[in-house]
């Protein structure tokens, strides 16, 4: 039969161990002075405190487990992977907000061009109190009559003198009641500051 290494390298092993046998048992049956002397322990020569189990180990080694090499090599070695960092949270967008809406211009009051509506007129515009004032001139000057007329050449609601002058304020000022309160009101806050002085100055003069 042709021995292989491998085959051969066991055969060597066995007769080794065949003689470790041999000399164990011979060593037994020696006296206890000769077999074991002092200090001695019971080992091969050159191989320390070793026993021969841990000899045969060493001639002997155990084969590789085929499938503990394949998960060793499968396993990647470990890496130093930072740890990921969190997001940044995202404030939410906010919405428009909606513009406020102009308020729409509450439409200019139309009175009547007659002598009731140029009365409210004068009324909404100068205040009650001022309206009380100036109606106690122009009551006794023209009793609010737009046609009233003077020998000096006064005329209208106010008695304007000369008339033309309320023309500033209208073409149509011979019968408008409205075009001739708008200059009256214009004269007496532009001569003596309000109606009401104007009234004081009136009643002082007997004229304005």
């Amino acid at each position: 039969m042709r021995l292989t290494p491998r085959s051969a390298g066991f055969a060597g092993i066995v007769a080794i161990a065949a003689i470790v046998l041999l000399a164990g048992a011979s060593m037994a049956t020696l006296p206890a002075s000769v077999a074991d002397p002092p200090g001695a322990t019971n080992s091969l020569p050159g191989s320390g405190s070793r026993d021969f189990g841990a000899l045969i180990a060493d001639l002997w080694p155990s084969p590789v487990d085929p499938t503990e090499t394949a998960s060793l090599a499968a396993t990647p070695p470990p890496t130093d992977t930072p740890a990921p960092t969190a997001s940044p949270t995202r404030k939410p967008t906010p919405k428009p907000t909606a513009k406020p809406t102009a308020k729409p211009r509450p439409k200019p009051i139309v009175y009547p061009d007659t002598v009731a509506g140029a009365r409210a007129y004068v009324k909404a515009r100068i205040g009650t109190r001022q309206y009380n004032c100036i109606n106690a001139i122009w009551t006794p000057e023209s009793k609010w009559n737009p046609r009233a007329g003077n020998p000096s050449g006064a005329y209208g609601i106010p008695q304007a003198f000369p008339g033309s002058k309320m023309a500033a304020f209208g073409s149509n000022w011979l019968t408008s009641p409205i075009t001739q309160v708008k200059w009256g009101i214009w004269y007496v806050d532009s001569r003596y500051g309000s109606a009401c002085a104007a009234w004081d100055f009136w009643q002082a003069n007997g004229w304005y």
